[in-house]
């Protein structure tokens, strides 16, 4: 079966004059956004769009710094750059509102989204990303430190590496050494320390519908399940065992049944 992102038409938009690269499957049914990580683009969603594009229209993009969009050296990539691109995506597409998904940046990215522009968000999904505020500690700070240090090609590779595991197949785990390792170092040095920013909209209240899925790993520890689950009424928190960071290219078929079954729960009919 040809693959469905690779196919579907190139289509750009524009944010604080940058060029967005964005794709659309289907132009009938309610929307679904989806957001790639960091040092990722939209294709790592392959998996995922034939279940999802079933009755609904699903936008793809590519995040300001990533893939087919604009990446120049000289400028911030934080969070309200891509919320910002993402509703460029909405207002060139038509789409008023949609169901986000994010993975690991794409949490982030869409709390602020949710933040700036509330009402294009029905409800939000996010896969092994950060939805609450956490103080960093000295291994974040340090880690900064080597990053825009000349230190750079010593320490990210092996931080790329340990995203995948052996529940990746191995054509993942090349797809996301090839895609992360040769991601631009500035765009690198500029997005991991904005997911964590103090001005970021983790502290923000959300009350949307949330589905959180995460990897079962140490990083989630019981207090911040506790607090992500106290975030309202409406999250649904699911903690999948054996899988790496890229869960959804680890366990496509259990992925893609959360996200469908979320997504018929709360579109509109």
């Amino acid at each position: 079966m040809p693959d469905l992102i690779e196919t579907a038409v190139s289509q750009t938009t524009t944010v604080d004059g940058l060029s967005i690269h964005y794709k659309v499957l289907g132009d009938t049914g309610p929307a679904v956004l989806l957001v790639h990580g960091g040092g990722c683009d939209m294709t790592f969603w392959t998996l995922q769009v034939e279940a999802l594009a079933a009755g609904r229209q699903v936008l793809l993009i590519d995040l300001p710094g990533h893939g087919q969009s604009d990446s120049p050296p000289d400028i911030r990539y934080s969070m309200e750059l891509h919320a910002k691109a993402m509703d460029a995506v909405f207002s060139a597409t038509g789409v008023d509102q949609a169901i986000v998904v994010g993975h690991s940046l794409g949490g982030p990215a869409l709390r602020m989204f949710h933040r700036l522009f509330p009402g294009r968000v029905r409800a939000m999904i996010i896969l092994d990303g950060a939805v609450i505020y956490q103080a960093m500690g000295l291994m974040f700070n340090l880690m900064k430190l080597i990053l825009n240090g000349p230190l750079y090609g010593i320490f990210w590779p092996p931080m790329v590496n340990a995203f995948t595991s052996r529940a990746t197949p191995q054509w993942g785990r090349d797809k996301v050494n090839a895609s992360m390792k040769n991601a631009p170092r500035y765009v690198v040095r500029s997005f991991y320390p904005e997911m964590a920013h103090e001005d970021s909209a983790l502290k923000d209240p959300l009350p949307v519908p949330l589905l959180c899925i995460y990897a079962d790993s140490p990083a989630w520890t019981a207090e911040i399940q506790q607090r992500i689950r106290a975030l309202s009424q409406q999250v649904e928190l699911v903690m999948v065992p054996g899988v790496s960071h890229f869960l959804m290219l680890d366990k496509p078929d259990k992925i893609n049944e959360l996200l469908v079954n979320f997504c018929r729960k709360y579109e509109e009919d």
